[in-house]
């Protein structure tokens, strides 16, 4: 969404080099490293890259989501903070280790589920993520700032503008990045070296050693701290052992005890991780690599 005044002859040059990044990888962006996706839940977007805005063109991917949905560090790196600018509205940047900087553009500054601020409000814990500041050094997957659209954005749906810098020079086209960053289950919250989640969804499939579910909300607990955050249709599978621990909530509140098998496709279940590390391994989710500490089913069984 952000956009820039150019003259004549700086356009006519800047839609060559557009042109040019659009036909193909360049050396540059092949050094960008694998990356996190930024924003964690679902979000949708398009290959608007260089398209025109205003008096110049797109210099990012619009990431659109919903107000408030976690935006992490693409790669390991250092923040900058910038508050207030008019058409970036809260914004910051994110210098990765592999020399490419990240631009973070429109981020959150409502303290409501709606546009509720006349002025620019950027604050720690809005826009950006308690307890960050500048020249703070992040990790890839570490949570740094929450969707939004301030700046030139108000009033239109919440999003992300994320721009790609190799070596902190021109912009290169991020959509083919994204397309194969890694998507996360959870953002890190600074300064956690442990956490666990209570996941909320529906089951999906069991079998002896795993458990399948469609996750609806995630709330991440740390020894400080708990978030929640209600995002839908990401499905992920949990290792299980004998000691994961199951019961079933009957509708007039009791609890008995259940099982693997007796979980129905498609009925609710609430589940519990113990205690582990918040590493991309550990934030990508894929199959069998968090466990079911505690399962609570839903319904008559």
């Amino acid at each position: 969404m952000l956009r820039r005044h150019r003259t004549t002859a700086r356009s006519i040059l800047l839609a060559l080099l557009v042109a040019g990044s659009l036909a193909g990888p360049s050396a540059a962006s092949a050094a960008v490293p694998k990356l996190a996706f930024p924003v964690v839940g679902p979000v949708s977007y398009t290959n608007d890259f260089g398209d025109p805005r205003g008096s110049g063109w797109h210099q990012g991917n619009d990431l659109m989501g919903k107000r408030r949905q976690p935006v992490v560090a693409a790669e390991p790196g250092r923040v900058t903070i910038y508050r207030g600018s008019s058409r970036a509205g809260c914004m910051l940047y994110l210098y990765g280790a592999s020399g490419t900087v990240y631009y973070y553009i429109h981020l959150n500054d409502d303290l409501t589920k709606r546009d509720d601020n006349r002025a620019t409000d950027c604050r720690v814990g809005v826009a950006y993520a308690p307890g960050l500041k500048s020249g703070m050094r992040v990790r890839a997957g570490h949570l740094i700032g929450f969707l939004g659209n301030s700046g030139d954005a108000r009033g239109i749906q919440p999003h992300l503008h994320f721009e790609v810098r190799p070596n902190g020079g021109r912009p290169v086209n991020p959509y083919r990045h994204l397309g194969n960053a890694d998507r996360l289950l959870f953002a890190r919250p600074l300064g956690a070296d442990q956490v666990k989640l209570d996941l909320m969804g529906k089951v999906v499939k069991t079998t002896q050693e795993t458990f399948s579910m469609k996750v609806n909300r995630v709330g991440v607990t740390t020894s400080a701290s708990r978030s929640s955050k209600r995002w839908l249709g990401r499905t992920i599978t949990l290792a299980h052992t004998e000691e994961t621990v199951w019961k079933r909530k009957l509708a007039d509140g009791t609890m008995v005890p259940a099982s693997t098998a007796k979980a129905k496709p498609g009925e609710r279940v609430t589940v519990w991780t113990p205690w582990f590390k918040p590493l991309l391994r550990t934030q990508r989710a894929k199959p069998g690599i968090l466990t079911a500490e505690r399962v609570r089913l839903r319904g008559e069984g």
